[in-house]
């Protein structure tokens, strides 16, 4: 994944992201979680996940706010990545496109389309296992107060096989 910084380009490593303790999605230590693993494939941060019964908003549908946490938390990871730091969401629209089913396997994919000074702007998409966008999401990420970031390097897990958060949080 390449990020710009300021005119130059930062070449990241490919590989599994890190965890957290505590996440929603990624949090190993969080009983309602997800306790999903995002990577970075080419220029995107993805996950895959099955959505379960538990996820349903409605019948057989996933509620909207599981959609948009998933699409969340890759672009989370690529305005961490572009800028070396915590970053926090300040702003998120998306656009639900087709109904995203419980059981359905997915690939949610973020990645960075411009990076300010003082924002992150992202871009998200749920995909089916044919390839169909059944959801996508745009975002502003900005950089966590320096006090608070300090806070998140302590919930970060990692294994040999995984990108260390140094290499991510500078």
């Amino acid at each position: 994944m390449c990020a710009e910084e300021g005119r130059h380009r930062v070449t990241l490593p490919s590989g599994t992201l890190p965890w957290t303790k505590s996440c929603f999605v990624c949090g190993e230590a969080n009983p309602h979680g997800l306790q999903l693993r995002s990577r970075i494939e080419n220029d995107r941060v993805v996950l895959d996940y099955t959505p379960r019964d538990r996820d349903r908003g409605w019948m057989h549908i996933v509620h909207g706010g599981i959609t948009m946490t998933l699409m969340d938390e890759v672009m989370t990871w690529a305005a961490m990545l572009a800028v070396r730091g915590a970053c926090v969401a300040a702003e998120m629209t998306s656009r639900l496109k087709s109904p995203v089913e419980v059981g359905q396997a997915l690939r949610v994919e973020g990645y960075v389309s411009e990076t300010k000074s003082r924002v992150v702007l992202t871009e998200s998409r749920i995909l089916d296992g044919e390839g169909r966008v059944l959801a996508s999401a745009t975002g502003k990420y900005m950089r966590m107060p320096a006090d608070k970031a300090l806070l998140c390097e302590d919930d970060f897990s990692w294994t040999d096989d995984t990108i260390h958060p140094r290499e991510i949080l500078g």
